[in-house]
């Protein structure tokens, strides 16, 4: 009785490691395929040298995970290299739909990202070349916040937005400066004074 529970319980344990392995084989078949893809991409990418093409992701599943993977490393690889006026309509494709899932959040945070590296220019020294730039970056990751709250990688680059462009607001009952350097002082001659 002893040495049959142990080959249950062997036969158990290979049962779970064979599901995991072949739960680690589909993901890595996925991985694969859209490595295949992204790279078809980029070979596409240079040939085309810089053209908005969407060619290359898979026209029949266009709403499939594969398809938003596929697009969102070509808007990416767009990005890196420079070409933000290609990069910026992809990420924004895959922003705007209904769901805001895991591609969609990725989508939102490159985008910011690459409207901050755009707004600071070439510089490294951190100075802003566009204002306006930083701004589209600071709304995308507002959004982003308030879709994930927890998203401390979007908190710390919308933290980096606000110290290189801030905003202030003046408050509605603030006396004007000028008013308050005009004080009068009393004559000391005056009876008035304790």
């Amino acid at each position: 009785m002893k040495r049959a529970s142990i080959h249950v319980i062997f036969a158990t344990v290979a049962l779970c490691c064979a599901g995991v392995a072949g739960y680690d084989w589909t993901r890595l078949q996925h991985a694969h395929h859209v490595n295949q893809a992204v790279a078809s991409a980029a070979g596409e990418m240079g040939k085309t040298a810089g053209k908005a093409s969407t060619t290359g992701a898979p026209r029949n599943n266009r709403g499939s995970d594969d398809a938003r993977q596929i697009r969102l490393a070509r808007a990416m690889a767009r990005s890196k290299a420079g070409a933000y006026d290609t990069a910026g309509p992809l990420f924004e494709e895959l922003i705007r739909d209904e769901r805001l899932d895991e591609v969609g959040r990725a989508a939102l945070f490159d985008l910011g990202n690459m409207y901050l590296r755009e707004g600071m220019g070439n510089s490294a020294s951190g100075t802003v070349q566009s204002v306006a730039m930083i701004e589209e970056a600071k709304a995308r990751y507002r959004t982003l916040l308030r879709a994930t709250p927890d998203d401390w990688d979007a908190r710390y680059n919308l933290e980096r937005a606000l110290w290189l462009a801030p905003e202030t607001r003046s408050a509605p009952d603030a006396p004007d400066v000028k008013s308050q350097h005009n004080v009068k002082v009393s004559d000391p001659q005056s009876k008035d004074l304790p």
